[in-house]
Parts: structure tokens; C-alpha cells; sequence
């Protein structure tokens, strides 16, 4: 009953007005499998009741007949009435002469005539009638295209006269059966939509050895079924193994490989069975092309020697329709059905058909229809989907290269393709195709090359499965299958394994790589003192330094942020430029710029298994740049991404930072539910280290908390606790909050070793941003009036900096330091600033303090800031990222893209979330801060 809520209200109303003394009859009208039994079970749920009992003995509760009619009685007068009836037979004998005898005839067959059928009628009313007076009756029809006539003429009758009766009668027929509809309400039963089709699918039981249906193949059966339950579940059983894992041909749904089972079908095939043959094949054409294309479908018909003739028989047989220069189905299940019931041989003939019907522009449907034709191994049709698969990319391109990996007679030859396949499947977010067609491709041959590429593949989905340890410790081993053979393939995975090391949080996994990128970064030649790879070497070796805390190697990852500019793979291109985000050595300009642009490939190129991390890196950098809101929006986008597609690991470090966010808006319950999360979904064996960047993320959250609402003693003792954690990036970032936590509860003392490294790695990387908190962090362990100078530096390097939240702390610490030394007013001016700020991020109990110490300076006491509110005044989740996106000057169709969503309802979302901000206008959206 999924999708179905509005069609079980009228169907409760139904009932309920039986038992009110209000029925009447309904027809439940729709194409076979759309549902109407599974309606009629549902009032029958609603009428069993508890059956309760009169003083007198008579029982209480709706009394429930019920029958369907059958293709073998349809000819029997009176035959399904005999099978409703059956249970209540022995109430006839009630009825008054000549109704009792004219209705028992009818039941035992002795009916004959006008005379009879009309006493019938009366006499069946009656019946209905005097059962309902003893309590409410619930009639079910099903299947009433099977119904006698003589049947359908009593009911007929009945339904048009029990409207002030305690009777329900409920109809289930087919679209076109009208002899028992004729003048009554009607509910017309359309297709699921697409979510509650999702759902059954999801809801099927296991396909035994069988892998689940995958998330491509799923839509294309919501596609082909249009909605229509029983073609979903019956399409979904169908499919064989690489079909199920997003291993569809994108130009015939069907191939044949398992059955289409069911009553439904078999009808549709007994259909089938009685067309002359060259009727038949046609279907068979129009089944194998799946593009509803009339012309293509009419050449490949030309050439197998049918006419017009044959498509005017098949619509007649209502089998097909015609729109325009459209095809369709009359039903989603006879595509199949037709199908199946052709040979192999008529199958790859219609195929060759189909493929010779391809106009100039049809090169990739020409070479699916060639594919689907071939008996055997062809390289020629191999090489034509490997070129299909090259220009497809994204979540269409691993099943080319599947395809056409199977097709490749040479077994070398196979296992690089698919690898290959492996990758774009892992690309497009399928980690359990990838991971089966990686481990196909390493058992086919003892090449180094293919067996380093599958383990790559198989590092990648153990990464994203959040076993980042086991990621790096094969990713390192593969990289020795390599050895010299092509130091930029070595580089490659030698940087993932960097990756995973750097994300574990542990150092010694890269101890075997150190000498491995001396060595390389020594010979350098060997890649071409030219080559954009060449600078990586060592920067990779400085990225490894950076794991230990060791800041002096930040050089050679300038040069890596450099080499993320020159010409390379894209892929290569983000982990790099990612790399010197995570050691914050480049400007968050820059890099917001390099992890917008790949989040926006990633979009346009189907790259949804990448699309988590491109996330995650964009937010991470909006948060660098103070820019909560729109973190916050990117970071939901990437947690739901990576849920969809089974990113564990990315899924994690969303909610760490979304951990972090809520933190800084003093939103306890949030903080902690976000960490939760973020931890308790990592496997049990890297619950600790392999999961370490997530870990310190959400402890740093819980401390910034604690600081945010005063719990300065609490503070310290998580900072305390987190000092030897690593990695670095982290260990830097809340270096100033451990340090403000020290001096705050007293213990300036404590502050020595988290300044000390953020000097190193001040002295090491002086950007701006890192030099600004350096210069507040030594304002605040300065006792003497030196700490002014240090704040007045710390605000003049803000200043060349895009991040409020940053200059927001920094003006609170130097407005308590003027208070303290009576200068009230000078001491405002940095208040308000700070409070402002504070408002405009949402940073609650940060704009309390802020509030508190102005109060302190003799301001008036303003209102105290209420409880904290879900920021976008009470606006729904969908709302608030379609707003914040619109506030960033995104259109209703961009938002649209970025969403999932059709632009119509990104439009309807705004215009219920414009009343609840206060605005008219969209473009009011930038002063309340959505920026």
C-alpha cells in the first residue's frame, strides 16, 4: 500500500459510511498489477474489527463477502453470484415468496428469461438488504471482467440502489471493463510515483546468490514499470545478476535471461501466442529497441521484411499505441512478455535490425544493438562500446566498459578493461560493482599492472566503507606490484595511500613510502623534469612530515599547491590542491575556488561516488573562510550524498563538521548527535585509528562548546586530552581555542605547547590567516600592555582576510582585554563589532558573551537572547538549503541540478519559505545572512 494514502482514505470513507447507514458502491478502476486487490484487502483489514456480541447472541462488526470472477465461468449465468453468495446462502430461505425461489434458482442454474433475471435482481437487493440490517456488509468484486452477465446485471442493479443502506460494495475492474461501472463513483488507480516505487523495490526480499538491485538498474525498472506495482516487483526478478548491479544495456531494458513469471504475464502471453508470426516479430522489435523511436522502430521492421499492416494489427489487439512518432506498450509488462517469447536467434536478428536502423548520430545505440546481437566475443563491437563507454562517463560508463570487457576475446585485453569498468563504477558511487569487476579483472591474469589497478579499486571502496587503515595498507602494497614500471601510476596510488594515511590519523602506515618518494623525488627526472607530476615527490614526503606535526616541510607542499594549477588529470588535480587545504597552505580563496569547480564536474559528469568528497572538501573550506551558513547547506548536500551511495567515510567527516558548526551555534543536542553519528557508524576495528580526522573533528566540537558557554575548566581538560592526537591540520586549527581555554581557566602555563606549534607553523606558512590567530594567541598569554600591540596586528592582518568568524573572536578577546584596563568606550566599539558578527553567523552563545561584556562597559542591558532557534526561522530542511543556495545568487534551475529537484518545486519551496523569513523579494534573502 506504499503511495497509496489518498486512495485508502476514500476507501475508509467507503466503509465508513456502511456502518454510518450512508453506502454505496465504488469502482476501483486500473490496468492490471496497479493495485486494486491489494485496496480490496485493505478494506477488508478495516471492516474485521473486533467482533463483538449483542445480549441476544447476534455478533456486531461488518460482515465481509467477497469473490473474483474466473475466465472459465464467465459464460455460466448467475456463476459468480453462487460464489459471493456462498457464505450466506442459507440466509435466502428468510426472504419473502417468490424472491426466495427466484434467487435459488439462479444460484443452482435453473434461472431462465427476462421474467427471471429481473426477480433476480430484486431478490439479490433484498438479500443485501436484509443482512445489513443485522450489521454493516462490505461487498468485494475482483476481477469483474470475468464476471457472467447475468452476474453483472444483478449487481448492476444492487450497486445503483444501496445508497441509504448499511452496504459497501467495492468493484475492482480493469481500464475499458464498463458493464458493472455504468453510473457508479469511480477511483481511478494511477502509477506509484517515483519514491514509493523506490520503496517496494527496496522492500523486496532477498534474490538469493543474486546481488541487490543496484541504484541505476533501480531507476531504470521505476522507469520502465511507469509506476505499476507488479511490473516493479516482476521486472526486478527478472533481471540477472549484472543486470541487477547497474549492468543494463541503456537501449533494451530486457535481455531475456530470466524468466517473467506470473498470471499476468502468462495472460499476456497466451495473448501473444494467437497473432500470425509476422505480428509477433514485430513486437519483438518494438520490445528489443526500448527507445520508442516509430521511425528507427519502422526501418528495423523494413528490413526484416514487415509492413504497416502488422503495427495496425497490434494496435487493434490493444498490444501497442501509437503517439505522434512515439511507440508504446499498452502495458509495462508486455515489453518483456514479447521478449521472452522470442528465440535467441529472433532476438539478435531484431538487434542487427535495430542496429542498421541507427541514424548517423545513433553510433552508441548502433553499437548496444550490435553488442546485444553478438553470439560470442567480437572485438570490433568490443571496441565500439569501449569508445560508447569513453564518451559516456559518469554512471552510464562502467557499463559499457562491463559490456565490453565481456566482449574482448583476449583475456589481458578483458581484465584491463575491467579494471577500467572497476573505476567508473567506483567513480559513479557503486562500490559493489566496482569491487566485483576488480576482483573479476585481478583472477583473469598475473599482470602487475592490472593486479596494482584492482587493488587500487579495492582501496578505494575499503576507504570509502570507512577502513581507512586497510585502504592504505593495500594501496602501498599494490604500489610495490608497480616498482619503476610507470613511476606516474606509482605516484598516484602513493598519494592515496598519503590520503589514507593522513585520514587514519597514523604516521607509521607510511613508513614503507618515505623511502619510496626520497628515491622518487631524487630521480625526478625519470617523469620529466616538464611533467606537472614532477614537484609531487617531495611535497607528498612534506605531507607525510605534516602527519608527525612537523611543520617544516611545508616548502615542497607549496610547490604540490602550486603543481594543483598546472595541466594533469582532474583527479589528480583535486587531490592535490585537497592536500594543501588539509596542511592550510594555501589561501581558502583559491582553494574554495578548485573544490567549487569539482563539486561542479562531478554534478555534470554523473561522478556521484566522488561528489561526497568534493562536498565535504568545499564545505571544509567554507568554514575556513567563515562562511558558516553555506558550509552547512554544502556539508547536508554531502551527507546525503554519501548515505546514497554508501560513502561511509565521507558520510563521517560531514558530520564531524556539521558536529563542529553546531557547536560554534551552541546547539548541544545537535553537537552531540552529529559526533554520535559520526562514530558509531565506523567499523568496530577503526573505530579508533581509522577513522582519526572524524574523531578529532567532533572532540574538538564538544570542547568549542564548553568554551562557547564558559565551561572554561571542562574546555581545557577535552583540549588536554586531544594534544597528542594527530593529525596536524586539526592539531593547528584548534590550537588557539586550547590556547584560549588555558589562560581562561588559569593555566597560561598549559597554553606553551599549542603555541609553541602554531609558531612553528606560523614561521613555516605566514599567510594571513594563520598569522592572525598567532597574533591573538600571543595577545593572550602577554601580561604586560605588549598584548595590545599584538591584538592591533592580529585585527590588521583580519583585515586581509574574508573570515568574520575568526575576527569575530579576536574582537571579543581585545574587547574584555580593553574593558579590563578601563577603556570602556574604546572596548565597545570591538564588542559590538564582535556581537554583530557573532548574530550574523548564528554563533549563539558566542553573541552572549559578546552581549555580557558590553553590559559590563555600562551599555544598557538589551533583551536576553532568547533560546536558540533552528537558524532560518523555523524553515524545513529542504527549504533552508534551497534558500541558502538562492541567497548565493543560484537560479531555480541551478539549485535544481544541485538538488535532485525539479525546478517547479525549488520554486514552490521558496515560495513557502519567503513568509516564514519575513521577505517578499529574493533579494532580501542577503541581508538576513544566508550568505
Amino acid at each position: 500500500m506504499l503511495g497509496r494514502a489518498a486512495e485508502r482514505e476514500r476507501i475508509a470513507a467507503v466503509v465508513a459510511g456502511a456502518s454510518a447507514g450512508a453506502g454505496g458502491a465504488l469502482v476501483v478502476r486500473g490496468e492490471a498489477g496497479i493495485g486494486k486487490t491489494a485496496l480490496l484487502a485493505h478494506a477488508v483489514r478495516l471492516a474485521r474489527g473486533p467482533v463483538r456480541s449483542r445480549a441476544d447472541g447476534v455478533p456486531r462488526g461488518t460482515r465481509v463477502l467477497r469473490g473474483a470472477g474466473h475466465a472459465d465461468e464467465a459464460a455460466q449465468p448467475f456463476a459468480f453470484l453462487d460464489l459471493l453468495l456462498r457464505p450466506v446462502r442459507y440466509q435466502v430461505a428468510r426472504l419473502p415468496e417468490p424472491r426466495a425461489t427466484a434467487l435459488l434458482a439462479a444460484l443452482d442454474g435453473d434461472a431462465d428469461g427476462e421474467r427471471d433475471r429481473f426477480a433476480v435482481r430484486r431478490a439479490l437487493l433484498s438479500l443485501l438488504c436484509l443482512l445489513a440490517a443485522e450489521r454493516p456488509l462490505l461487498c468485494l468484486v475482483d476481477d469483474a471482467r470475468w464476471l457472467d452477465p447475468a452476474s453483472t446485471d444483478a449487481l448492476a442493479f444492487a450497486a445503483r440502489r444501496i445508497g441509504g443502506e448499511r452496504i459497501a460494495l467495492l468493484i475492482a475492474a480493469r481500464d475499458g471493463d464498463a458493464a458493472l461501472a455504468h453510473g457508479l463513483p469511480e477511483l481511478p488507480l494511477g502509477g506509484l510515483g517515483a519514491g514509493a516505487a523506490r520503496d517496494l523495490l527496496r522492500e523486496l526480499p532477498a534474490a538469493g546468490p543474486l546481488p541487490a538491485v543496484g541504484p541505476q538498474s533501480t531507476e531504470r525498472i521505476i522507469a520502465e514499470a511507469a509506476g505499476n506495482p507488479l511490473a516493479l516487483r516482476t521486472l526486478a526478478a527478472a533481471l540477472g545478476a549484472e543486470q541487477r548491479a547497474d549492468g543494463l544495456n541503456p537501449h533494451a531494458f530486457y535481455d531475456g535471461t530470466a524468466p517473467v513469471a506470473g498470471p499476468v504475464p502468462g495472460e499476456f502471453r497466451a495473448r501473444l501466442e494467437g497473432l500470425p508470426a509476422s505480428v509477433r516479430t514485430l513486437l519483438l522489435v518494438a520490445a528489443a529497441g526500448d527507445d520508442r523511436d516509430l521511425v528507427a522502430m519502422a526501418q528495423a521492421a523494413e528490413t526484416l521484411g514487415l509492413d504497416h499492416a502488422d503495427l495496425g494489427h497490434a494496435e487493434r489487439a490493444g498490444l501497442l499505441q501509437v503517439a505522434g512518432l512515439e511507440l508504446r506498450f499498452t502495458h509495462p509488462l508486455l515489453r518483456a512478455v514479447a521478449y521472452q517469447a522470442a528465440t535467441t536467434e529472433e532476438r539478435r536478428a531484431a538487434h542487427r535490425a535495430l542496429a542498421g536502423a541507427a541514424g548517423p548520430d545513433g553510433e552508441e545505440r548502433r553499437a548496444w544493438h550490435l553488442a546485444a546481437a553478438a553470439a560470442g566475443p567480437d572485438e570490433q563491437v568490443a571496441a565500439r562500446l569501449q569508445w560508447v563507454a569513453e564518451r559516456a562517463g559518469g554512471r552510464r560508463g562502467h557499463t559499457a566498459h562491463a559490456r565490453a570487457a565481456r566482449l574482448t576475446p583476449d583475456r589481458r585485453v578483458r581484465a584491463r578493461r575491467l579494471v577500467t569498468a572497476a573505476r567508473a563504477a567506483f567513480d559513479a558511487g557503486l562500490s559493489d560493482d566496482a569491487e566485483r569487476l576488480a576482483d573479476e579483472a585481478a583472477a583473469l591474469t598475473a599482470d602487475p599492472g592490472v593486479a596494482a589497478a584492482a587493488a587500487r579499486v579495492g582501496a578505494g571502496v575499503a576507504f570509502e566503507r570507512g577502513l581507512t587503515r586497510t585502504a592504505c595498507r593495500t594501496l602501498i602494497d599494490g604500489a610495490a606490484l608497480i616498482g619503476d614500471r610507470d613511476p606516474a601510476e606509482l605516484l598516484l596510488m602513493l598519494s592515496e595511500a598519503v590520503r589514507c594515511g593522513w585520514q587514519a590519523g597514523d604516521p607509521r602506515l607510511l613508513g614503507d613510502v618515505e623511502p619510496v618518494l626520497r628515491t622518487l623525488a631524487l630521480g625526478a627526472v625519470s617523469l620529466g623534469r616538464d611533467s606537472p607530476l614532477a614537484p609531487l615527490p617531495a611535497a607528498l614526503s612534506a605531507v607525510v612530515a605534516a602527519l608527525r606535526t612537523d611543520p617544516s616541510g611545508v616548502g615542497p607542499v607549496r610547490a604540490l599547491a602550486a603543481a594543483a594549477n598546472c595541466p594533469m588529470p582532474a583527479e589528480l588535480n583535486h587531490r592535490l590542491m585537497t592536500s594543501a587545504i588539509g596542511v592550510a597552505v594555501t589561501g581558502p580563496e583559491s582553494a574554495a575556488d578548485s573544490a567549487a569547480e569539482f563539486a561542479a564536474r562531478c554534478r555534470r559528469d554523473g561522478l556521484l561516488g566522488r561528489l561526497p568528497y568534493a562536498l565535504h572538501s568545499l564545505g571544509h573550506v567554507q568554514l575556513h573562510q567563515g562562511r558558516h551558513h553555506a558550509a552547512e547547506t554544502t556539508l547536508q548536500e554531502g551527507l546525503a550524498r554519501a548515505v546514497e551511495t554508501g560513502r561511509l567515510h565521507w558520510a563521517n567527516q560531514c558530520r564531524a563538521l556539521l558536529a563542529w558548526i553546531s557547536a560554534v551555534r551552541g546547539d548541544e543536542a545537535r553537537c552531540d548527535a552529529f559526533s554520535a553519528d559520526a562514530m558509531t557508524d565506523v567499523p568496530e576495528a577503526d573505530v579508533v585509528e581509522g577513522n582519526a580526522l572524524a574523531a578529532a573533528y567532533t572532540s574538538w566540537a564538544r570542547a568549542l562548546l564548553d568554551l562557547g558557554y564558559g565551561r572554561t575548566a571542562e574546555a581545557f581538560a577535552r583540549f588536554e586530552a586531544l594534544w597528542p592526537t594527530v593529525p596536524c591540520s586539526a592539531a593547528i586549527r584548534r590550537a588557539p581555542d586550547h590556547i584560549e581555554a588555558a589562560v581562561r581557566c588559569g593555566r597560561p602555563d598549559a597554553a606553551a605547547r599549542p603555541l609553541a606549534l602554531l609558531e612553528a607553523w606560523n614561521e613555516h606558512n605566514p599567510s594571513p590567516a594563520v598569522r592572525a590567530v598567532t597574533e591573538r594567541c600571543r595577545a593572550l598569554v602577554t601580561a604586560t600592555g605588549d598584548a595590545e600591540q599584538h591584538y592591533a596586528e592580529a585585527l590588521r592582518l583580519h583585515a586581509e582576510t574574508d573570515q568574520p568568524y575568526e575576527r569575530a573572536r579576536t574582537e571579543l578577546l581585545y574587547g574584555q582585554w580593553l574593558r579590563r584596563v578601563r577603556r570602556r568606550a574604546k572596548a565597545r566599539t570591538h564588542l559590538e563589532a564582535a556581537e554583530e558578527a557573532f548574530q550574523l553567523l548564528g554563533a549563539h552563545p558566542w553573541t552572549v558573551a559578546a552581549r555580557t561584556e558590553l553590559e559590563a562597559t555600562g551599555v544598557p542591558a538589551a533583551s536576553p537572547p532568547g533560546p536558540l532557534a533552528p537558524v532560518g526561522g523555523g524553515l524545513t530542511h529542504q527549504e533552508l538549503q534551497i534558500v541558502r543556495l538562492a541567497a548565493s545568487g543560484a537560479s531555480n534551475r541551478e539549485i535544481a541540478t544541485r538538488l535532485f529537484l525539479s525546478p517547479r518545486t525549488v520554486g514552490n519551496h521558496l515560495y513557502r519559505a519567503f513568509p516564514k523569513l519575513g521577505i517578499k523579494r529574493r533579494a532580501e534573502l542577503s541581508r538576513l545572512g544566508f550568505g
